[in-house]
């Protein structure tokens, strides 16, 4: 009897320490939002509506703010201080289906990517940078499309090089956990809700453009990579990387979830060197990552 007694007060101390302990994390992650959003410029120079790129100005709402464009008349609101230019019900295709896989996978794929990096036999610092370190921003705005749960944002923070840095992606799940991160570390960092193939920015506003990891599976690849094109400014060079078959092939092995999304029957991966415009320069493809990943190269005329 005493020991059953015992046992559960353990029990109901453990419970308690451990409300305890994500209470206090909850308020801490709180107090770091409310914190970073006040970080959060309009960047109305740069942001435009994803649907017609017309002009955004910030309107009240009910709750908040929202941009609105002039032309179209859409409104787009901010949540926890992230636009969200695409609305989770608007999603079809593998956009839907691989935008939820990433909103309950964000949640373990910092612990993911480590061990994924030790099983292919290399530090995860040396295998992103070995992406990023390619940029070529000089001193401009850098724009990491499907920026995930900003596992690159240490290795272009801090760099000379680098001045601003955006990040979008369609997971709202894995945008909560890098508004988290950069909250965290009170990192001013520029985040957007938003489709690849739609990107809610103007003209020529980046200096650089990368892309690591997502693009297999967009529903438009091309249209992605156009647009990837579209916001970068003349000269500027642009990345875009993803699994090549056999990292595929390992991811099926190992994430059920992800061979059900991408389908049974899916094609066998190429790098989409068929979809970059000809007048492109400096173009070429090569393996990263110890054969796992592909990574296109470019620069925009």
């Amino acid at each position: 009897m005493n020991k059953k007694i015992g046992l559960i007060t353990g029990l109901v101390l453990g419970a308690g320490l451990i409300s305890l302990a994500l209470l206090k994390r909850y308020r801490r992650i709180q107090s770091e939002g409310l914190a970073w959003q006040k970080l959060r410029r309009p960047s109305l120079d740069i942001l435009a509506c994803p649907d017609c790129r017309g002009t955004l100005i910030i309107l009240p709402i009910s709750g908040g703010e929202a941009y609105h464009c002039l032309a179209c008349q859409k409104d787009y609101p901010v949540v926890d201080g992230i636009p969200r230019f695409v609305q989770p019900q608007e999603m079809t295709g593998l956009n839907k289906r691989f935008s939820e896989m990433y909103d309950w996978f964000s949640w373990g794929y910092r612990i993911f990517s480590k061990i994924a990096f030790a099983y292919i036999g290399m530090s995860e610092e040396q295998a992103r940078r070995e992406v990023t370190d390619r940029l070529e921003p000089k001193g401009g705005r850098v724009l990491e499309v499907s920026i995930g749960p900003g596992v690159n944002l240490p290795y272009l923070l801090g760099r000379m090089d680098v001045g601003e840095i955006f990040g979008l992606d369609i997971s709202p799940g894995q945008l909560n956990r890098c508004r988290e991160y950069v909250a965290h570390h009170g990192w001013d960092v520029q985040l957007q809700l938003g489709n690849a193939e739609h990107l809610p920015y103007q003209d020529d506003a980046f200096d650089g453009v990368f892309h690591l990891g997502g693009i297999n599976f967009f529903n438009d690849k091309k249209m992605a990579i156009e647009e990837m094109i579209r916001v970068a400014r003349p000269g500027s060079r642009i990345l875009i990387c993803d699994e090549n078959e056999k990292g595929a092939q390992a991811y099926e092995r190992f994430l059920p979830s992800f061979k059900r999304m991408a389908g049974e029957s899916r094609e066998v991966i190429e790098p989409p060197m068929d979809l970059v415009p000809l007048e492109m320069q400096e173009v070429r493809v090569f393996n990263v990552w110890k054969g796992w990943m592909y990574c296109i190269e470019f620069r925009k005329p």
